[in-house]
Order: C-alpha cells, then structure tokens, then sequence
C-alpha cells in the first residue's frame, strides 16, 4: 500500500457489466490504495458488481438505469466531495490503468496544487495501441487542443485526477463519453490548468464498443457546442448581461 495515503484524495471507477474485470483488477488496486478511499459507480450493471465491492469492502453507489459514463462519474464526484475529497482520480474498470502509475498523479496534484486537471498521457504507437484508438484519439485531441487553445495530449484517457475546486466550479451537461471533453473546455474557460503525465498504455481486449466515426461526429457536435455557450457567456458577462457567475450557462 502507498504508505501515508493522504485522506482527501479518492479513487473513482464507473463500471457497466465489468464484474470479471473489475474482480481481476481490484487486488492490485487494494495493494495501493485503502478500501475505503475507493468508489465504485454501478451504472445499471446485470452481473454482480455489488458482490465484488462487498467483497473488498468497497463503496458502490448505484444507477438504476444506464445513464453512461459521464453520469457515473458525476455520481461519484457529488459523493465523494461530500466526504471530503480534495483530488478524485478516475481509473476505467476494464484494468488497462496500471496502479503502479497512482503515485504519478499524486505527485503531479501535490507539485501543482492550483490545477484543475491531470489527465494520463498513452503512447500512441501502432503495435502498442490499437489503430483505430490512435486515429480517433489524434483527431479529437487535435480538435480540443484548437477549441481550448492549449495542447491536449490525450483527450480519450480516462485515467485522471481532478482537483474538486474545479468540479465545485463547473456545471457539467453532458451524460456519456462526451463529458470528459467537456471538463477540459471548462477548466480552460474557467483558468485552471490542465496538465498531463506519462502513464502505460495497456490493452488487455482490443475490440471496442465505441462506433468510431458516428461517436465522433457526435463528439463534435458536443465540442463545438460547448464551445459556443463559453464564448456567448463571456461576451455577455463583459457586456454586463451576465449574472457573473460562469457556472450558469
């Protein structure tokens, strides 16, 4: 275990049928981490995600109808700000986070205390990551780094660590995969920085469930709208028919 786990940061996973995953992958993770700094969202899950959590002493709060990722990790952000977090870093359920790469965030968080976002950066090689991720993830990094008009280096990791003075500052729409775009416009918007670092990449299953092409159409259209709420809130703050608070879109 990480010796003197600090009590205000939080290990947030959203899960969706991922009971055999998640029972591979929570050992390694209670090696690191205390059991009770860790929070699993089941999203409507049909297999026993709940006997996993029970087993390992784990907290699991619960959808009772799918509302995607996004969805879940606002669940477990509102609860786990409640007791207390100060940094929440997300991991994916699936295993392909290493754990050996939580200290990086840690470190990362305590040597930039005033960020917003840390985010996992993957190699994208071919023979490492699969094609079709590295063409998607190109695309739409590429595409937030001009929207937000800072270098995002891997929009798509999920693997992250976010400062809850940021989440306490940003209303976030958006329920599915869109969501964790939409967190990075935002802590632009609103100053905070967003930094990255170095973590593995690992794929255990190559196949995916995402449809490339029409999800990133619809990831688009979320960014640019975004995007445009952002820039019409800040013109009517200057134009003094904003409220002047930011998080009201």
């Amino acid at each position: 275990m990480i010796s003197n786990w600090p009590d205000n940061i939080y290990i947030l996973i959203p899960a969706y049928n991922t009971s055999n995953l998640l029972e591979k992958f929570i050992p390694a993770l209670i090696d690191k981490v205390p059991s009770e700094r860790i929070c699993i969202v089941n999203d409507a899950s049909e297999d026993n995600i709940h006997n996993v959590c029970e087993k390992w002493n784990i907290t699991c709060l619960d959808h009772h109808e799918n509302m995607g990722k996004g969805a879940a990790l606002k669940t477990g952000f509102e609860h786990l700000i409640e007791k207390g977090a100060r940094w929440i870093i997300t991991m994916d359920a699936d295993g392909q986070h290493a754990v050996e790469d939580i200290p990086k965030f840690i470190d990362a968080a305590q040597k930039n205390p005033s960020s917003g976002i840390i985010i996992g950066a993957r190699s994208m090689r071919i023979g490492i990551m699969p094609v079709m991720r590295i063409c998607s993830n190109k695309i739409t990094s590429s595409i937030l780094s001009i929207f937000s008009g800072t270098r995002i280096k891997d929009s798509q990791c999920g693997y992250r660590i976010y400062s809850t003075d940021l989440l306490k500052r940003i209303n976030l729409e958006y329920s599915r995969f869109q969501m964790e775009s939409e967190v990075i416009l935002k802590a632009v918007f609103y100053d905070f920085m967003v930094l990255f670092t170095d973590v593995q990449t690992l794929y255990f299953n190559k196949q995916s469930h995402i449809s490339h092409f029409k999800d990133t159409l619809r990831w688009i259209a979320a960014v640019v709208r975004i995007w445009f709420q952002l820039v019409s809130s800040s013109r009517n703050n200057k134009k003094g028919d904003f409220s002047g608070n930011k998080n009201e879109y």
